[in-house]
């Protein structure tokens, strides 16, 4: 298996104002200071243990997620990214992300992230109608929103994503198309466009299925409000490079690149995901558990959580993965990893079976942006 040099660092803060009712991520409600600090304190130790496998690895792209990490004090931030820089080999031009709630930004954070090196803003703005973040159960209003991309902006930030999320209960055709439509009017790098998935454990998993209280948005509702967007970006200039993501030309996100074209990357923090030297793990998700670790200088891996998957396990990671892009996935790079022809490993036939949703050409297998509607049912026949 090819490796290449380069690797990637994910940095996990779990913690939030309070958790939004779609949400099914690792994080919690919290904003005592001293507990963020604290766990700023177990994340610098952890890696300071991490780096001593992986110090030599050149790192040129940090992606700080959450919960919300701008919850997290300017100063401590600014901490943790001397750390990393102190103990990992991070080349110049890396991309460094942080992500954002748009209620907790404020000037004095924004000229920090600045000065210790982050380079772009993932702002959380979901929707720019009042109601809609209402029921999300959102912190933020459209105001909000708005005048933190414009305080992003004015601080010297030039590459910022907006996230913005469709497929909601009561959200309509006009709402979304206005939520979209401001987006291009502001003009960001990079809008992330997100069908709201509604997972069980979530509060909104209980209106709907359980309490019946909440109607769930129609397929074919959803879909159109996914090409209509489409259309608009790219009606804007944007290049639509991945299913959930479009970009100003020279803008996609380095850090997620990564996930969906078999790079490696390394989580810290807790319950963070790692790809690394062939190996799949993810650190442990009980905050004591984390804690421990990290007092005894060991490594906070949930040793449950190891796999070692086989190549033909691997193979459909990387087709599953790289099939998000626009672009699908090299089969040349597909035989430089595995050496292997692709149509060796897999059935040509499932060229005929989904024609015109899945396209071999030039070398590439990829989606049409039909075959983007059935991704999921398509991705399963290589798994």
């Amino acid at each position: 298996m090819t490796i290449t040099n380069s690797l990637g660092l994910y940095l996990h803060v779990p913690f939030c104002v309070r958790k939004c009712k779609y949400c099914d991520f690792l994080s919690f409600g919290c904003s005592d200071s001293q507990v963020l600090s604290e766990y700023a304190r177990a994340l610098m130790q952890e890696i300071r243990i991490r780096s001593q496998d992986w110090h030599y690895r050149e790192v040129n792209s940090i992606f700080i997620g959450g919960g919300t990490p701008s919850l997290v004090s300017e100063w401590d931030m600014g901490k943790i990214l001397d750390c990393i820089r102190d103990y990992f080999n991070v080349v110049r031009d890396a991309e460094v992300t942080i992500e954002a709630n748009p209620a907790t930004l404020s000037d004095e954070k924004l000229e920090r992230y600045l000065r210790k090196g982050i380079n772009r803003l993932s702002i959380g703005v979901q929707s720019f109608e009042n109601c809609v973040l209402e029921s999300l159960g959102r912190i933020h209003n459209k105001n909000d929103a708005f005048y933190s991309y414009q305080r992003a902006k004015k601080a010297g930030f030039d590459n910022i994503n907006l996230d913005i999320m469709f497929g909601i209960p009561g959200q309509s055709m006009k709402m979304w198309k206005d939520t979209v439509r401001q987006c291009i009017f502001l003009e960001p790098a990079h809008i992330s466009l997100y069908s709201l998935q509604v997972e069980e454990g979530t509060e909104f998993y209980k209106m709907i299925y359980e309490d019946g209280i909440m109607d769930p948005v129609p397929d074919i509702v959803d879909r159109e409000m996914y090409h209509t967007a489409l259309k608009m970006l790219k009606t804007a200039g944007y290049e639509h490079y991945e299913i959930s993501n479009a970009c100003r030309p020279g803008y996609r996100s380095r850090h997620n690149m990564k996930y969906w074209s078999y790079e490696e990357y390394l989580g810290l923090g807790l319950g963070a995901d790692s790809f690394i030297d062939g190996s799949r793990f993810r650190n442990c998700s009980s905050m004591h558990d984390y804690i421990s670790a990290i007092k005894e200088s060991v490594a906070p891996v949930d040793a449950g959580s190891v796999e070692k998957y086989s190549e033909r396990e691997e193979m459909g990671i990387f087709v599953f993965t790289g099939l998000r892009k626009s672009e699908g996935i090299s089969l040349e790079h597909f035989r430089r990893i595995f050496n292997r022809n692709f149509f060796e490993v897999y059935d040509e036939n499932i060229l005929k079976k989904y024609k015109g949703l899945l396209i071999n050409a030039d070398d590439r297998l990829y989606l049409s942006e039909k075959g983007m509607d059935v991704s999921n049912r398509i991705m399963t026949e290589f798994v």
